[in-house]
């Protein structure tokens, strides 16, 4: 009798569900036994696709990045729009992600970054949440400097400053959502947010 063949799956998909599962309950609140359950594998075929735990929140992160946040950025560069409608657009849609019931509520990077202030992230996963930090802030910073170029922004606040402040308002609207409000609620409160800021 032939040995039994090992169950063949679906790496992408096995990857997006552990995505969603580190989404929902953070990395500390995640084992491995929730992951092998989503992801409908074993633990030795998880370790032999993705490596540990750490390397699999990493790679998670990283596809959350691709697939649930930077899409969003091209609302920032829609052509004939004003700056103001750009930023208010891009933070709907984020929004509307932050809200959707499809997903896990909030936002990934957020929660992430508040279980680096608690020290509860490996080391390897707190500088890869660091570094996404680092990089929104940086795109944030060059953006608002071609903008203050262009002379739709007042450079009497500063690229950096603005976008501290950018950041700020996504991890409040994250927290939010987390925390229960709608869509309506956050749409207002990104209404009211960036209406004194641009001209």
């Amino acid at each position: 009798m032939a040995a039994g063949r090992h169950r063949e799956f679906n790496k992408d998909h096995a990857l997006e569900k552990a995505m969603l599962v580190f989404w929902e309950n953070g990395y500390p609140g995640t084992s491995l036994t929730d992951l092998t359950t989503a992801m409908a594998i074993n633990k030795p075929s998880l370790y032999s696709a993705f490596g540990n735990k750490e390397t699999l929140f990493n790679q998670a992160l990283e596809l959350y990045l691709s697939k649930h946040a930077m899409p969003h950025s091209a609302h920032l560069t829609t052509s004939d729009t004003s700056l103001i409608e750009r930023v208010n657009n891009y933070l709907f849609s984020i929004a509307n992600m932050l809200t959707d019931d499809a997903l896990p509520t909030g936002c990934f990077v957020c929660m992430s970054t508040a279980e680096v202030a608690g020290s509860r992230l490996p080391d390897s996963s707190t500088q890869e949440v660091k570094k996404v930090n680092q990089q929104t802030l940086m795109f944030f910073t060059d953006f608002f400097e071609q903008e203050i170029k262009r002379g739709n922004l007042n450079d009497d606040i500063g690229s950096a400053v603005m976008a501290n402040y950018i950041l700020t308002i996504l991890f409040g609207l994250a927290i939010s959502a987390r925390n229960g409000s709608d869509i309506d609620s956050l749409k207002a409160v990104i209404t009211l947010s960036t209406r004194p800021l641009f001209i």
